[in-house]
């Protein structure tokens, strides 16, 4: 067939040219005798938007349900679809049991229809989406930041890739508004945004490197190399942007290289040491939050079986302060923190429901936890995996070396995640 199917990474790779609608035919056959798919990755085909569309009707009937819990990534590269098929796709990510994380959509034929755009930025608003790439799709042009960007408020949108599209000095101006638009704007969540191959200009990046100054806290990786291919100059029309003569050649160099200190400024030394900074303390205010605020069911209960004078002298005094008190003092520990950051994590420690187990566990390992790491001294976890509230025994994981994911860290992520602490988020002045 077209297509192999390694069953131990339960990927579907195309190893033959696929065309339309058979070619999606060829797709849904090997899906329909696969139990669980995790990657398809159709890069370099012509599936067209006839073959999308045949794949993705597959993709939302009840006969492709157990896949759509199971694929988290979805490679559609160089596969000739237009706005007609990315409808298609935008439908599919609408769906509520659709877990997709990773699509890419390079060197397509996409194009600035507004109401197609507005739509996929509105189903990626609500999706798992983490990343996406629109590279190299030059019909689109200014229409990926004038329309598409202006709708594109995905809370779990980490990864951004615009390469290569045509993006012109009349769209900088835009760009830089979408990224400052504060934590509650369309970047607020964005971690890696990728522009380079454009036509932005020396002054359309600096529109970029000034917005992140002035309002964006959760990029830590922005590429914006190539940009003066064509149109340093930003035209006329444009009132945002001061009017200067042309620059010579050694003088955009300079202003270049300007250009990167000042974007490797923001990025590493202020949102990576800001990032670092919040993250260890929403981790250090969630532990003592856990035992000055959540108060178990068993000691309240017994609490109402004593005096108030009994209870007088043998509560911890912290406990007779009024609750505003308690956690002005608890602020104290997290001062990088913003008010509604430090509320959250309140709420999440006061919740029992959000309690690690206390007693652990020995079993086989299921694939969802730590394994120990065998360059480690060998010990009686050998075969077996120990779980514990604080995830991997004493840190030593395999997922220390990034060959497996730790999952005391993935625990830690995901805290941090709910809690909305993985980035700096500066007091909203009224």
């Amino acid at each position: 067939m077209a297509i192999s199917i390694p069953t131990s990474r339960s990927i579907i790779v195309s190893k033959e040219i696929l065309e339309g609608i058979q070619g999606a035919h060829n797709i849904i056959s090997q899906l329909n005798s696969s139990r669980s798919i995790t990657k398809l990755k159709l890069n370099n085909n012509r599936l067209g938007d006839d073959g999308v569309s045949a794949l993705f009707a597959f993709l939302k009937s009840p006969a492709a349900s157990r896949h759509r819990s199971s694929i988290s990534e979805i490679h559609l590269n160089d596969n000739d679809i237009s706005c007609r098929g990315l409808r298609d796709i935008a439908d599919y990510v609408n769906g509520d049991e659709v877990v997709l994380k990773t699509l890419w959509l390079a060197n397509n034929t996409i194009g600035p229809d507004a109401d197609v755009l507005a739509w996929f930025a509105t189903t990626v608003n609500h999706s798992r989406l983490e990343f996406l790439s629109l590279t190299g799709n030059h019909k689109l042009g200014d229409g990926v930041v004038e329309i598409f960007l202006r709708h594109l408020r995905a809370p779990r949108l980490r990864e951004l890739h615009v390469n290569a599209m045509g993006l012109t000095a009349r769209c900088a101006y835009g760009l830089a508004e979408w990224i400052s638009s504060g934590h509650t704007g369309g970047a607020y969540s964005l971690h890696t945004l990728k522009c380079s191959g454009n036509s932005l200009g020396i002054k359309g990046v600096w529109e970029v490197i000034r917005a992140i100054e002035m309002g964006n806290w959760s990029l830590m990786n922005v590429e914006v190399y190539a940009n003066q291919l064509a149109g340093t100059e930003i035209p006329n029309d444009n009132s945002h942007i001061q009017q200067s003569e042309h620059l010579l050649s050694s003088e955009a160099e300079v202003s270049w290289k300007d250009a990167e200190r000042a974007l490797h400024r923001v990025l590493h030394r202020r949102n990576a040491y800001w990032k670092r900074q919040v993250e260890t303390e929403a981790l250090s205010l969630l532990k003592y939050s856990r035992t000055l605020i959540l108060r178990s069911k068993a000691s309240l209960s017994s609490t109402n079986k004593h005096s108030t004078s009994d209870l007088a002298s043998e509560s911890f005094p912290f406990y007779d302060l009024p609750m505003e008190l308690r956690l002005h003092i608890l602020a104290v520990l997290a001062p990088s923190l913003s008010c509604a950051q430090r509320t959250r994590i309140y709420d999440y420690a006061a919740n029992p429901s959000t309690l690690p187990l206390l007693l652990p566990r020995l079993r086989r390992d299921n694939g969802h936890a730590c394994l120990a790491d065998p360059s480690r001294a060998l010990g009686a976890s050998i075969g077996f995996t120990l779980h514990t509230s604080g995830g991997c025994a004493e840190g030593k994981c395999m997922g220390t070396g990034n060959s497996l994911v730790c999952r005391r860290e993935a625990e830690r992520a995901k805290f941090l995640e709910v809690v909305g602490c993985r980035a700096y988020e500066p007091e909203c002045v009224t």
